[in-house]
C-alpha cells in the first residue's frame, strides 16, 4: 500500500508539472496574463497628437507708456516741478482724450539723485530726477499717432514702447480651436496610415487657453516719432493668436 500511495504521488506532480511546462496556466495567472495584454492592447490602439491652430487678427487695443521726468536741485523741487507736468498731461488725457480713468495707470513713480565724479570730490550730488510714468489704455487705432503727438505736446517727456494686442481673445476662440483640430486630424492621420492602420474615434481633447503675445513698437521708434515735426505713424500689424490641442483618437 505504501509503495503504491508513492506511486501515485509522482504521477500526480509529474501531471502538474506537465501541464505548465505545456503552457497550461493556473487561473490565477491566466488572469493577470490577460489584464497585461489589453492593457497593452490599449495603449498600441490609440495616437496621441499635438495640434496647433494660427489666427492673424487686427489689434483693437493699444497700451502706450508715456510720463514725465524734470530735474531741480532738492527732490522736493524736482517732485512739485514734475507733479505739475503731469497734472497737464492727466488732463490732456482726461478731459480731451476722453480716456477714463479705469484707463490710466501709473506704473512708475521715483526720486533718485545725479551724481558727478572726480578724483577730488569722488561722488558728488548735482541734484534730483523725479520720474512718474502712465500706461495709458487707448482702442481707437487710427489715432494712437496723434494721441502720442498731443502728449509730447503737453509735457511728456518720456515715451516709453507701445504694444497692440486683442483685448478679448474669446471672440476668436472658435476659429483658432477649428484650426488646431483640423492640425490634429492631419497628423493622427498620417500617423496611422504610416504604420498601416485606420484612425478611429477621437477619444479625448485638452487645452490651456488662447494666447495672444503682444506686439510692440519699440520705444526708440515711439520717441523719435513722438519728437519728429510731422504727425506720427505708428502701424500696429497684426496680432498672431495661438492654441495648442492635445488629442487622442483611437485607431482600428
Amino acid at each position: 500500500m505504501k509503495k503504491n500511495h508513492y506511486m501515485a504521488s509522482l504521477l500526480l506532480a509529474g501531471a502538474v508539472f506537465t501541464s505548465v511546462g505545456m503552457g497550461v496556466s493556473l487561473p490565477g495567472a491566466s488572469t493577470a496574463y490577460a489584464a497585461e495584454t489589453a492593457s497593452m492592447t490599449a495603449m498600441a490602439g490609440t495616437i496621441n497628437v499635438s495640434g496647433n491652430g494660427k489666427l492673424s487678427v487686427k489689434p483693437d487695443v493699444a497700451y502706450l507708456s508715456v510720463g514725465v521726468q524734470t530735474t531741480a536741485a532738492t527732490a522736493s523741487k524736482a517732485q512739485a516741478a514734475n507733479a505739475q507736468k503731469m497734472s497737464k498731461l492727466n488732463n490732456l488725457l482726461k478731459n480731451k482724450w476722453s480716456i477714463t480713468d479705469k484707463d490710466i495707470e501709473s506704473v512708475q513713480f521715483y526720486v533718485q539723485p545725479n551724481y558727478s565724479y572726480n578724483e577730488k570730490d569722488q561722488q558728488k550730488v548735482t541734484g534730483y530726477t523725479a520720474y512718474h510714468t502712465l500706461q495709458v489704455t487707448y482702442r481707437n487705432m487710427d489715432k494712437i499717432g496723434a494721441l502720442l503727438d498731443a502728449a509730447s505736446a503737453a509735457g511728456a517727456n518720456n515715451v516709453g514702447s507701445v504694444s497692440f494686442n486683442v483685448e478679448n481673445t474669446k471672440t476668436y476662440e472658435d476659429q483658432v480651436i477649428q484650426k488646431a483640430m483640423a492640425d490634429a486630424a492631419a497628423k493622427a492621420g498620417s500617423i496611422a496610415k504610416a504604420a498601416n492602420r485606420t484612425l478611429g474615434d477621437l477619444v479625448s481633447v485638452s487645452e490651456a487657453g488662447v494666447e495672444a503675445p503682444p506686439v510692440y513698437v519699440s520705444q526708440s521708434a515711439a520717441m523719435e516719432s513722438a519728437r519728429a515735426d510731422k504727425s506720427t505713424e505708428i502701424e500696429p500689424g497684426m496680432v498672431e493668436l495661438n492654441i495648442s490641442l492635445n488629442v487622442q483618437y483611437a485607431m482600428k
